[in-house]
């Protein structure tokens, strides 16, 4: 069994459970932490919308959360859900950029891993 994460009829990402659940927790407190919209809809019986304008807002503010942190504990636990949202954000085609050379090395270095970002039926 696996989610979906889609944006309109483009299925983003198909992770299985245990992924999907832990990625959809780990979104919802970094959208309570920082108060904002995550773009990221209910779980639907496994089917999850992404609202591409919130979400690239909300991938936006958490690379500046990641690029100008200080705390190696909050970098590693950033370092875990970022690459994924960065990846579903370029797979959506949502225009997320670098808008410090922090934010520009970290983009390069993630993108620079090719992250794969399955769907089902790819």
């Amino acid at each position: 069994m696996s989610y979906t994460f889609d944006v309109g009829d483009d299925t983003l990402w198909g992770p299985v459970n245990s992924v999907a659940r832990i990625f959809l927790g780990t979104v919802k407190t970094l959208a309570d932490e920082y108060r904002l919209p995550s773009g990221v809809g209910d779980d639907l019986m496994g089917m999850v919308e992404i609202d591409p304008v919130e979400f690239a807002g909300f991938v936006q503010r958490i690379l500046a959360e990641r690029a100008s942190s200080l705390h190696p504990y909050k970098d590693m636990l950033l370092d875990g859900v970022l690459p994924i949202l960065i990846a579903l954000a370029d797979r959506g085609r949502m225009g997320v950029t670098g808008r410090t050379p922090e934010e520009n090395a970290y983009l390069e270095e993630v993108r620079a891993r090719k992250l794969p970002m399955l769907a089902p039926g790819d």
